[in-house]
């Protein structure tokens, strides 16, 4: 077998160059030995053969290699634990979500050093204890008054806390978490393109794949994905892979997250804020995906649009919306996690239950009259006739004050007349009660049973009318009094005059009203009742008419109410299949307000104490990952090191070869044949 005789020098330079290339990537290594997402990167070498066997070789003949190539420049990552990672790193996203959220609804409900609520109703019974000892006495019902204020004004800031937990979600959410994420599908499919481009000029772009890898993980840590890796060949011969990013949502659902012809198409995620059966924000959200596809970029693809909300199951993302969306059993049914909306819930049912149950307690029982000081009957106007006076009977209104009310009644000579809006046969109630007294007088003069009034035993129709600066109600006669007729105070008389309060008309004695007017009470609506605040009512010490003034029979009650065990239930509203409107309630504790409240305090400390184990747990598997993964893509000094040595080595081997093949050349040329000269 025939063998050039320079092949040897080709070996060498290769040789040469390969071990050349070889310290120039340790370099690159150690360089990049403190790069964050830096993967360790090699050369791939593959002995160089540029022929295959002669069909005349015989032994002894033998065939070497022509030396060593270059195959190229790779980096070392091991996919598997790339996927260990990113699934990994969903799972903190998700604890860790939580975690945000927990953190700050527990500066909200923890007293464990502080006095707050829990004081505040220690307080309020203390109050209601001395008020039991002093019934009836206005300065201590100032005092239960003003333990209720500040008891109210605790509910009120931690209402006012929530929200703005909620609030600060619902924007971390709309404006960070959201873009974040679209930021990076955005940058993931234009690595794609230049990764694409600059690998079909034959550039390995081996520091873009970083980029992206980087990219990805960042990814993983928002939402559940997969990466695979899809290969086309290039019109050169070379072959690409670009990723096929996924995102894995629960039931099995899937939707691409890169498409087009090498990655370059990219989906996007959109935010919306719910809204309840009333059309008014409940402080849900929905997220849409516009998954990735392989039309042209300028294609339309709103209709791709799709609801994800139920399908995100890790990530940060899903951790976000667990704490805005679930309220745990206080949902209907109940859903798999306590998050912002259970307390909420939690602590309106309790304050609800606290204003309805002393409200109760105080009473609407006490008949509101319209008017007081109403006359029950008149005087003649004294006189002897002269045949040409007309009789007159006053009524005097001089002590009377207040207005009438709706359905108030006023019966006149045996008639009754209601009072109201003026429809229906009622007396018109004025703003002022000269208004209604006047409306009074005109529908007394109209009705032939209250217009005609006994003057000396003869009945005379006669008018009314009411004088406002005297404050009289006036009755004249419409025809002279005979001559000769005596008219005494006593000589005009009507058969009644009689006023009555109608019993559906009630002084408010609640103790809290709502600010926004509704019926049910919240910690953000609840307020003391203008009525007590400016001393209109008071506490009632009890609802025995025939009770002594120092009876408290009330205020015990009131007292035990704060005590003794009862059953919190959350209230709810909904619209059923036929559209109405309906009502249920969900039981989730019984116990005492102050138990309660340390329930609803406890809760959220176990929750948080749960999570933050669960976040601890997954953190410590994610950092094994990442360790086994800088073992085996991360740079070690080390190995560089002994890398270094091996490639400055070889590459002097080769040099030596270089020099002993010239050695021998020289041997043949020069020194071959002249033996014996």
């Amino acid at each position: 077998m025939t063998r050039s005789t320079f092949s040897g020098f080709t070996i060498a330079q290769l040789a040469m160059a390969s071990s050349q290339r070889a310290l120039d990537v340790t370099g690159q290594n150690i360089a990049n030995i403190n790069t964050k997402g830096y993967t360790r990167q090699r050369v791939d070498l593959v002995s160089l053969n540029l022929r295959g066997a002669s069909p005349y070789s015989t032994n002894p003949g033998s065939k070497i290699g022509y030396g060593v190539e270059i195959a190229g420049i790779s980096q070392i990552r091991d996919p598997f634990l790339d996927v260990q990672y990113r699934n990994q790193i969903a799972k903190v996203g998700t604890a860790d979500g939580h975690q945000a959220t927990l953190d700050e609804l527990a500066d909200i409900f923890d007293e464990t050093d502080t006095d707050a609520l829990k004081k505040a109703l220690s307080d309020l019974s203390s109050s209601l204890d001395k008020l039991s000892s002093n019934a009836g006495n206005s300065e201590f019902d100032s005092i239960v008054r003003s333990r209720c204020q500040v008891l109210l004004n605790y509910i009120h800031q931690k209402a006012a806390d929530l929200s703005s937990v909620r609030e600060g979600t619902l924007e971390g959410l709309e404006k960070t978490d959201i873009p974040t994420v679209n930021g990076l599908l955005s940058d993931i499919g234009e690595l794609n393109d230049t990764i694409w481009k600059s690998q079909v000029l034959g550039n390995p772009s081996l520091e873009l794949l970083d980029q992206r890898n980087n990219k990805l993980d960042e990814l993983a840590s928002y939402l559940p994905i997969s990466v695979t890796y899809k290969e086309v060949e290039l019109g050169t011969g070379n072959k690409f892979n670009y990723p096929v990013v996924t995102f894995n949502g629960s039931d099995g659902m899937t939707f691409p997250l890169t498409g087009g012809e090498h990655g370059e198409n990219f989906a996007s995620l959109s935010m919306d804020r719910n809204v309840d059966h009333k059309g008014k924000p409940d402080g849900t959200v929905s997220i849409h995906l516009i998954p990735a596809s392989d039309l042209p970029a300028y294609a339309d693809t709103s209709e791709l649009k799709t609801d994800i909300t139920n399908y995100l199951k890790e990530g940060s993302l899903q951790g976000t919306v667990d704490m805005l969306n679930k309220s745990g059993e206080l949902d209907s049914p109940a859903t798999d996690y306590r998050g912002i909306g259970y307390y909420e819930k939690a602590f309106d049912s309790f304050v609800q239950s606290f204003a309805n149950t002393l409200n109760d307690l105080n009473g609407h029982m006490h008949t509101y009259t319209g008017t007081n000081g109403m006359p029950t009957t008149g005087n003649a106007k004294e006189l002897t006739s002269t045949g040409a006076e007309l009789a007159e009977f006053s009524i005097g209104f001089s002590k009377t004050s207040g207005n009438f009310l709706e359905n108030e009644t006023i019966t006149v000579n045996g008639t009754t007349l209601t009072f109201g809006d003026g429809t229906k046969g009622t007396i018109k109630i004025g703003s002022t009660l000269q208004e209604s007294m006047v409306n009074l007088a005109d529908k007394l003069s109209k009705d032939p049973a209250t217009k005609t009034l006994d003057v000396a035993g003869t009945p005379q129709s006669g008018t009314w009318s009411y004088d406002g600066s005297s404050k009289k109600m006036t009755w004249k006669s419409t025809n002279p009094v005979p001559s000769g007729t005596e008219i005494k105070s006593d000589s005009i008389k009507m058969s009644s005059f009689q006023y009555k309060a109608y019993a559906g008309n009630v002084r408010n004695f609640d103790l809290f009203q709502t600010t926004d007017g509704s019926k049910d009470f919240s910690a953000s609506n609840i307020k003391i009742a203008d009525d007590w605040m400016n001393n209109s009512i008071h506490i009632v010490s009890s609802h025995d008419e025939d009770a002594g003034s120092t009876a408290n029979d009330n205020i015990i009650k009131m007292l035990k109410s704060l005590t003794e065990e009862r059953e919190f239930k959350y209230k709810y509203t909904y619209m059923d299949n036929s559209g109405v409107e309906q009502t249920k309630e969900i039981s989730y504790y019984k116990g005492s307000y102050s138990q309660c409240y340390s329930n609803l305090e406890n809760t959220q400390g176990i929750d948080s104490k749960a999570n933050k184990a669960i976040l601890i747990n997954h953190i410590s598997v994610l950092n094994q990952t990442a360790d086994s993964k800088d073992s085996v893509s991360g740079v070690s000094l080390d190995e560089e090191g002994i890398d270094l040595m091996h490639y400055q080595r070889s590459y002097t081997a080769a040099a030596r070869l270089m020099t002993t093949l010239d050695e021998a050349l020289d041997v043949l040329i020069n020194k071959t044949g002249i033996v014996g000269r």
